[in-house]
């Protein structure tokens, strides 16, 4: 974490407190970029940011805040609006992560695609605007980001662009709480009324306000400096990426796992099988997709199933599959077979990525299962 060197591109409410907690966590490389300045208006959600700040450029006044308890942290102050023309210079010097904390929607896509055909790791900040509940706070790969308008307009561009599939490798933090408010109408004079556009921070910026709780943004930018400084130091964990299942759901689908799951064990392991508590968590660490075709969840086409007949089922050796798929699967371990990338028709890349994401879950499985096939 100490030898990282992180560029932090918005300096607002998110921005700013991802920055000022990696540093208090040991950060002591970091570039901090925004053209904007403090105002009035920016205080209820600003980390560091005081009276006396406001009308000072945002990055400047930061870094200032920041020397006061960390002078070791060599911060480089870019007093700077992002854009494609200047991407190789502000996303220069090889960063171990690059934040992306902006909230102009063609500023942030210009980012995202640059740090894509870079190579750079990057993540992203959605809408942190009109939400208030932080239990619904999620981390996940843009792709499978629900219920936040930001993100599906952001995905679709980059999708279609020339980046494509790299879209998988942005990470992103997001709220699927439905937003409570809609941008707040203009108040215009005549003048404004004319070309409302002149009176935005930048050109082709919005004019409009988003109501903003003071709270959402700060817990958003430390999400983001909680999920860096973990990944840095080596110690990443398996974020909630989606929301959880309803609990008629979950019943659902525990009573369809349970009964294949007879017919391949037998009734007198009934009482051991894996619990509703295990197929919300499967169902989010799978990311409510197929685990062999990568389509969306659906409540009444998709099931939980055995991976490999000759290992433990628990946690770690059951995925997230369709039907069909279930139903080869129980077939397989009927026949003592273990399942190939030919027999499910995928490529040996993505099912060495079904290995290790299954590998992966069996570390955070507390209570490992056992069973035997009635074939044995």
């Amino acid at each position: 974490l100490e030898d990282s060197f992180i560029i932090v591109i918005g300096l607002g409410g998110v921005g700013s407190h991802a920055v000022h907690m990696l540093v208090r966590s040991g950060v002591k490389r970091i570039r901090i970029i925004d053209f904007d300045q403090v105002t009035l208006s920016s205080l209820n959600r600003h980390a560091v940011a005081t009276r006396e700040d406001v009308g000072t450029p945002k990055a400047t006044a930061l870094a200032r805040h920041l020397l006061e308890f960390a002078p070791w942290c060599k911060i480089d102050v870019r007093v700077a609006m992002f854009s494609a023309d200047h991407a190789d210079e502000l996303l220069s010097g090889n960063p171990s992560y690059v934040l992306d904390c902006i909230d102009d929607i063609k500023t942030k896509i210009d980012l995202l695609a640059n740090c894509c055909k870079k190579g750079l790791r990057v993540m992203s900040s959605m809408g942190a605007g009109a939400k208030a509940d932080p239990t619904k706070l999620h981390i996940a790969n843009l792709e499978d980001v629900v219920e936040d308008p930001l993100a599906s307009r952001i995905r679709w561009q980059l999708t279609k662009s020339e980046i494509g599939a790299a879209i998988k490798n942005v990470e992103v933090v997001y709220c699927s709480e439905k937003p409570h408010m809609k941008l707040l109408p203009l108040e215009l004079s005549e003048e404004m009324n004319e070309k409302p556009s002149d009176f935005g921070a930048m050109p082709d910026f919005r004019v409009r306000i988003m109501p903003v709780l003071g709270m959402m943004p700060a817990i958003f930018g430390m999400a983001m400096a909680s999920r860096i400084a973990c990944n840095l130091a080596g110690k990443e964990y398996l974020p909630t990426g989606v929301p959880p299942l309803t609990v008629g759901v979950c019943n659902r689908l525990h009573q369809r796992f349970r009964t294949r799951s007879i017919n391949l064990y037998g009734a007198s392991h009934e009482h051991d099988m894996l619990d509703l508590e295990d197929m919300d968590f499967l169902v989010i660490q799978w990311r409510k997709r197929c685990a062999i075709t990568h389509e969306r969840w659906k409540r009444s086409g998709i099931d939980i199933a055995q991976w490999r007949y000759d290992r433990p089922v628990d946690i770690g050796n059951v995925v997230l599959v369709k039907k069909k798929f279930a139903q080869m699967l129980d077939d397989m371990a009927k026949r003592k077979e273990l399942p190939t990338s030919e027999s499910l028709g995928i490529s040996e890349e993505h099912f060495a990525a079904i290995e290790h994401k299954l590998a992966q879950i069996a570390k955070w499985n507390p209570r490992p299962k056992t069973y035997k096939l009635l074939t044995e």
